[in-house]
């Protein structure tokens, strides 16, 4: 054997030999997809998961049909994992969409009700029968939004009864609607596990969808998988140093009185001793990153250069004075 070769031609035959067949490597390697930091679950593997949505589906029948005082039925439409861009780009037009807090559960959840379901809800509760679909091209009455707010205080107790045996959810919903294509709820490229509700009643029915994002309920993945009671880490602690931390940043604050913009020829036949002139400012501005925060009044305290702070820069003129390129002096 030459002394650069680490296993001789015998040695690396016997090894060889050794692999049963049918043991190749290659025959058993599996795609895995890196754009989905969690891999998507099938509900068989999750019985945690199906028994909650089975107890929210029989507390939702049970609380509706007492609500509208006529048989309803909740059942599981469906479920998928998906992108949450994908699954906003879905949505009907006028659907209700409300921001959820799933404490303690990290992040945001989505929580859409579809304008049939509404519409169908308001002519069941005034005695109506059978209904035609809502128009698309209106917004909600008064009356629908009084119900909206109704079905949430019917839903969000239910949930949170459902979710009780594994892990004691707190849901809480957003004071508004929002629209999911202007307000960033979720991660757009996040992957969101969209569980799908039917609502059948006498004459009608809707849907309405709850969206969690997959890396939230990745801390309790091995509880909804085996059942128990899912274990919350107290993180209060962490979150105590981590602010303390924070709002112990050294930042910069630049006070600006004057600005004065000047074409690129008058900046190179500057000369030593020229004297450029301002015109005298109202106020001083505060700015942090190049952001102005406080606007104020400049001044002399103590012998020293002073700006008296008198109130803060509102949002759309600091993002103004942001863009504004003039050079501050």
């Amino acid at each position: 054997m030459a002394q650069d070769e680490l296993v001789s031609q015998d040695e690396l035959s016997a090894l060889l030999d050794a692999v049963p067949a049918g043991r190749s490597g290659g025959r058993h390697a599996q795609a895995y997809d890196l754009t989905c930091r969690v891999r998507a679950q099938d509900e068989a593997d999750l019985p945690a998961l199906a028994r909650i949505t089975e107890y929210f589906c029989e507390g939702m029948t049970r609380s509706l049909t007492r609500y509208l005082g006529r048989d309803t039925l909740v059942s599981m439409r469906g479920s998928q994992v998906r992108e949450f861009r994908d699954f906003v780009h879905a949505l009907p037009e006028r659907a209700s969409v409300r921001g959820l807090d799933m404490s303690p559960l990290a992040g945001s959840g989505v929580l859409v009700l579809e304008p049939a379901l509404l519409f169908t809800v308001v002519e069941s509760y005034f005695g109506g029968g059978r209904v035609s679909s809502p128009p698309s091209s209106r917004d909600m009455t008064p009356t629908e939004r009084r119900m909206l707010g109704n079905l949430l205080d019917l839903l969000l107790p239910e949930l949170q009864a459902a979710w009780t045996p594994v892990l004691p959810l707190s849901p809480g919903v957003a004071p508004s609607d929002v629209d999911p294509l202007l307000v960033s709820l979720v991660d757009p490229a996040e992957m969101v596990l969209v569980q799908s509700f039917e609502v059948a009643l006498l004459g009608g029915g809707g849907d309405f969808h709850l969206a969690l994002p997959m890396s939230e309920l990745q801390g309790v993945w091995p509880a909804l998988r085996a059942g128990a009671p899912a274990v919350v880490p107290d993180d209060s602690a962490w979150r105590t140093a981590l602010q303390a931390r924070v709002m112990n940043t050294t930042l910069s604050v630049r006070g600006v009185v004057a600005r004065r913009q000047s074409s690129l020829r008058q900046v190179l036949a500057l000369q030593v001793g020229e004297v450029l002139t301002f015109e005298r400012a109202d106020g001083a501005q505060l700015q942090v990153a190049g952001k102005p925060l406080f606007a104020g009044e400049f001044g002399v305290f103590n012998g020293n250069n002073a700006v008296s702070v008198t109130g803060t820069v509102p949002s759309a003129a600091a993002g103004r004075a942001s863009g504004d390129h003039g050079e501050p002096r």
